[in-house]
């Protein structure tokens, strides 16, 4: 009886081993797939096997299935190793990598603090610095990979750190930009050319200032356009509001405009906005404009109603105008198909196409060209380049 045991046992110890073993080839099986770039045939490999023994077969299948962009497999196989490990930090890591991929910032920051609380690691900061700077907060963002560099446990994640720094000290830099547009109304011509600066004064405070030449009726303009845009952290994180200021003066134009534009976020398929604009034109009729817009982002396409309200001397015109805008955004355009219909039954039917990031050069950007044309014999056409 004793020998049966001991035989018994013998056995299963090498069924144990064995199994140990062959997880442990599996382990450097993936590693080397992933190293040579295989990396869907690492995850199939990765599906089709057994991971119940294995932690670390189960974070690289989780780490796998977020650069396919399975997200929710990814999320679900990470939080049970936490649950189950909660001293593995890479799981953290990865798993915070995951929410700010998916925009869910809060969430990533939630899981980094709660590994920072178990040992600190300065590859979790720069993760928070890197969200920062997908958010558009580029001081939050310097102020964290600083810190990265002081506690950087290595001298070729410092120097990783100080690249990153350089770039974001980039951003925060003064941008130079040459901007101009060209209107035909009614065969007449509407050119202006203009050389901005656009800065970020300090985080949610953004100013840009242009000043250039206009031509219209024949004569030439001086154009002046300053504009502020304010964000976190003096209004919520679903508001907006901006304010530019436009003046005019010359031979054909003597006005300036006020127009304010403050957007609510109610989610991400939702935004409401409301713009006031205020125009004093000494050669023609002041008026004031308040438009109210809705905005609904279908899977594959955006609708914006917009309903406008018209001040004259003679008092306010609420149904002015209404509009009906879809957008078909694409990777590097956006074709824009718009209705109006005016106080007094005319409708005007208006096509657009707005191109981005089309070409760079060692000293400027053409970011942004776009182009419309309406029913009304009305077209326009007006450009960005960033100048470097």
């Amino acid at each position: 009886m004793l020998k049966k045991i001991i035989v018994l046992t013998l056995f299963l110890l090498l069924i144990n081993s064995c199994v140990s073993l062959a997880a442990e080839v599996e382990v450097k099986e993936i590693q080397d797939l992933v190293r040579r770039g295989k990396t869907e045939e690492a995850l199939n490999v990765l599906k089709s096997s057994d991971l119940n023994s294995d932690p670390d077969l189960k974070f690289y299948k989780a780490l796998l299935l977020s650069w396919q962009e399975e997200y929710e497999q990814s999320e679900l196989i990470l939080l049970k190793l936490i649950d189950s490990n909660p001293r593995r930090l890479d799981s953290y890591s990865q798993l915070s990598r995951i929410y700010g991929w998916q925009r869910e910032f809060i969430k990533a920051e939630e899981i980094i603090e709660k590994a920072q609380k178990i040992e600190y690691s300065s590859e979790r900061t720069a993760i928070l610095s890197r969200h920062a700077e997908w958010q558009g907060k580029y001081f939050e963002a310097k102020k964290l990979l600083k810190e990265a560099i002081v506690e950087a446990e290595s001298p070729q994640l410092a120097a990783e750190y100080e690249k990153s720094l350089r770039r974001i000290n980039n951003e925060l830099k003064a941008s130079l930009y040459l901007s101009g547009r060209a209107v035909y109304i009614e065969a007449e011509e509407d050119i202006e050319l203009t050389l901005g600066i656009e800065k970020l004064l300090r985080e949610g405070i953004n100013l840009d200032t242009a000043a250039g030449a206009n031509y219209f009726e024949d004569k030439s303009n001086f154009v002046f356009k300053s504009e502020i845009e304010i964000g976190q952290p003096f209004i919520s994180e679903k508001n907006s509001l901006s304010s530019k200021f436009v003046f005019y003066n010359g031979g054909s134009r003597d006005k300036y405009e006020l127009n304010n534009n403050f957007n609510y976020l109610v989610n991400s398929q939702n935004r409401l906005g409301v713009n006031y604009n205020f125009v004093k034109d000494n050669n023609e009729s002041d008026y004031q404009t308040l438009e109210l817009e809705y905005e609904h982002r279908f899977k594959q396409t955006i609708m914006v109603l917009k309903n406008t309200s018209r001040h004259y001397d003679s008092g306010w015109t609420a149904d002015f105008a209404q509009h009906l805008d879809l957008y078909y955004p694409r990777d590097n355009y956006l074709l824009n198909l718009s209705l109006s219909h005016y106080n007094g039954g005319e409708y005007i039917f208006k096509v657009g196409f707005e191109f981005s990031d089309l070409f760079s050069r060692n000293k400027f950007n053409l970011s942004s060209l776009n182009f419309w044309f309406n029913d009304e014999k009305t077209s326009n056409l007006d450009f960005r380049m960033d100048l470097k």
